[in-house]
């Protein structure tokens, strides 16, 4: 934009002051203006935790500004800001919303919420700006001037984040002067309460009618720029849809991580910055104010979300304080031991009912020494898996041998002490407040673990990335799965979501070992065990892996916070990517899964390494065929395994799989069955389940 007729005019008519228009002006918007007022919703949403849609609280402003127009014969822009906060809240405390005591929350967050969702949208016009900085350094002075829903402070933080705030030696907006360019009145108080010479004034802007002709016949002089392009592209911007952009950015990163450049497998990133969104939403909702993420995932679910709390908090008194505890099965098993006669050994009865006396007794952390004396007393078999081990009369004998009892005690109180003493370091209220983990999931054994610690006395709530195998759910154990559940049921993004549950916890590996047992002699109360393969791993791969993972995640945040969209619309983009992921591994992953592989270890058990592969029990073929056909995203589990397994095997099967056919399968199906039967099927649910 060339704005030398601009300056020639300014020093042939002397021009001392010069009053500027914002919009389309100073700054442009990359989108509709309506549009921002969508963002400024579904940014109060998240931050107050609101029941309510995006467009449900656009609607109640647009409404609210509308029945104010009527009511105090002002134009949009006239209406007072502080009347237009009040008018919604009244709306949304009548419509049980929000609260009345919540109120407080509301208002104070509101011009800080518009400030967020403008900014996020609006980039400069440098022409304009260089021009306006040449007046003022040659000594003139500049005034912002606009028709604006806004308060005086809001546009302050604007202009402090474009770090123009000192340009301006005044800030006019309609909204607060109850007084519009639009109508001309503005221009008037503005001249007297400066005490100047409106020729020594002139008026730039956009708009013909308030930035020209007004300012004109109020005795200024004005420089109209051009404004038909700006309309032409905020009519645009009225086109598209939220969920085809969502699509777009989703499928952008997810092309970025299949590139040579990137680590196989870092579209993991999309459903990992997907579950710390829905953490911090729900946190918001429920009003958590400590979260304890669990280690080891949880130290790379904690920066994931300490990032994305620290790119999208508007207000800093209401940060969610984030917490790393380190446990594990085997160190949950220690610190929640009740004495021998009554301690039921539930995860391991559940997860290893056959099992050897040596693995039992490394299971209690007895030393080589102890184990070889128990073993000896009882003159059992140390190494040969025992079938239903905990209903045999060895269990019973090793309940009663003197030796194991001794030590049994004196190392569950030693531990339980230990945790006490670990969890109280933290300086949070879990009496009054409960505790709320975070972690990969699947089942919620550890959060069972640390609700029997403290004797049923204390909530203890899992928010789990996915909700697989379920335990007894208490109404004081309550757990979800964020991004994929199997509770209250299953749908068909759950389905593909849940799949690969072994490559979630290796991508979100730590860079510390397993939590062993607790010592208040241990730094940090915790004693850690880390295997060579699984060191190995991180260092020399998940580390790197997972700092370009939060690159993308660092992408994510921004390219998603000015999009508007809904949590199906999210679900049904990363279902999509996971989709894909899943069925085209390629060479490269095949290669780094086998990789991965000899890092992955259980530490609770007979200690298995390696990433395994339960191939699904096929009983009748034809049926299990028809099943297929009618609701394949119940066999992804298994089609996600299948390129690593036919890859070990023999590489040139692998390669010939048919997995594109699979994949557009699957789309085929979706179609048939959400689209086309789905109006037609009364019961379409009991088979067509979405």
């Amino acid at each position: 934009m060339s704005l030398n007729q601009l300056h020639k005019q300014l020093k042939e008519k002397n021009i001392k002051f010069l009053f500027t228009d914002y919009y389309d002006t100073i700054v442009h918007r990359h989108v509709h203006p309506n549009y921002v007022q969508r963002i400024w919703a579904k940014l109060m949403i998240r931050e107050l935790g609101l029941a309510i849609s995006i467009d449900e609280l656009y609607f109640i402003r647009q409404e609210s500004s509308k029945y104010l127009v009527e009511v105090l014969n002002k134009t949009t822009d006239e209406i007072p800001y502080d009347t237009l906060k009040k008018e919604i809240c009244k709306r949304l405390i009548n419509a049980d919303i929000i609260s009345i005591e919540s109120k407080p929350d509301f208002m104070t967050l509101f011009e800080a919420v518009d400030a967020r969702a403008e900014s996020s949208v609006q980039y400069l016009n440098q022409d304009v700006l260089d021009t306006l900085k040449y007046f003022k350094a040659n000594g003139g002075k500049v005034y912002l001037v606009s028709d604006f829903y806004g308060s005086k402070t809001l546009f302050e933080k604007l202009l402090s984040h474009h770090e123009i705030l000192d340009l301006f030696d005044g800030i006019y907006s309609s909204a607060e002067l109850e007084k519009s360019k639009h109508s001309g009145e503005v221009y008037g108080p503005i001249i007297s309460e400066l005490s100047i010479d409106p020729k020594e004034a002139m008026m730039i802007g956009d708009n013909l009618r308030s930035d020209y002709n007004n300012a004109i016949k109020n005795g200024l002089s004005a420089y109209h720029l051009p404004h038909k392009k700006y309309l032409k592209k905020n009519k645009r911007n009225n086109f598209g849809n939220d969920k085809k952009r969502v699509k777009q950015i989703i499928n952008k990163v997810y092309k970025t991580c299949k590139k040579e450049a990137s680590f196989p497998y870092t579209e993991f990133i999309i459903p990992y910055h997907t579950f710390v969104e829905r953490m911090y939403e729900t946190a918001r909702r429920k009003n958590i104010k400590d979260l304890f993420f669990l280690s080891r995932e949880g130290q790379y679910l904690k920066r994931l979300f300490d990032s994305y709390q620290e790119f999208t908090l508007i207000d800093e008194s209401r940060r969610i304080n984030t917490h790393y505890l380190k446990i594990s099965r085997h160190a949950a098993l220690q610190m929640s031991l009740k004495p021998i006669e009554e301690e039921p050994f539930t995860f391991l009865n559940l997860k290893y009912k056959n099992l050897a006396v040596d693995d039992f007794l490394i299971a209690l952390n007895c030393s080589d020494e102890l184990r070889s004396q128990i073993i000896a007393e009882l003159k059992v078999e140390a190494h040969t898996k025992i079938e239903d081990f905990f209903k045999t009369s060895i269990f019973e004998k090793l309940k009663q041998n003197k030796a194991l009892r001794d030590y049994y005690d004196t190392h569950r109180k030693s531990s339980n002490q230990a945790f006490k003493a670990y969890v109280a370091s933290f300086n949070v209220n879990i009496e009054e407040d409960g505790i709320s983990l975070v972690d990969i999931g699947w089942g919620g054994t550890m959060q069972e673990a640390i609700y029997e610690f403290f004797d049923h006395k204390i909530p203890v709530t899992g928010y789990y990335l996915g909700l697989g195998n379920i335990y007894n759910i208490q109404p004081n154990t309550k757990r979800y799965g964020l991004v994929s559940s199997i509770m209250p049921y299953t749908d068909y993004y759950d389905h593909i979501l849940m799949a690969n549950q072994q490559l979630y916890e290796q991508f979100s590996g730590a860079d510390h070992g397993s939590a062993f047992d607790y010592s208040e002699d241990a730094d940090g109360y915790v004693i850690e065990f880390h295997k060579p393969e699984e060191k190995w791993l991180y260092d020399n791969h998940i580390k790197a892996h997972q700092e370009q993972m939060f690159g993308f995640h660092k992408s994510l945040l921004k390219s998603l916070e000015p999009v508007c969209y809904s949590e199906e619309t999210m679900q049904d983009a990363i279902s999509k990517t996971a989709l894909k992921s899943g069925m085209f591994q390629g060479s490269r992953k095949l290669k780094f899964l086998d990789t991965l592989s000899h890092g992955f270890y259980q530490n609770v058990g007979d200690n298995q390494v390696g990433i395994t592969y339960e191939p699904p029990k096929i009983e009748n073929p034809i049926k299990m065929g028809i099943q297929f056909l009618l609701t394949p995203e119940k066999f992804f589990r298994y089609l996600v395994k299948l390129e690593p397994v036919l890859y070990k095997k023999n590489k040139i099967i692998a390669f010939f799989t048919p997995m594109s056919l699979i994949y557009l399968y699957f789309g085929i199906n979706k179609l048939i069955r959400f689209k086309v039967l789905h109006r037609y099927f009364l019961l379409k649910y009991n088979i067509f389940n979405k």
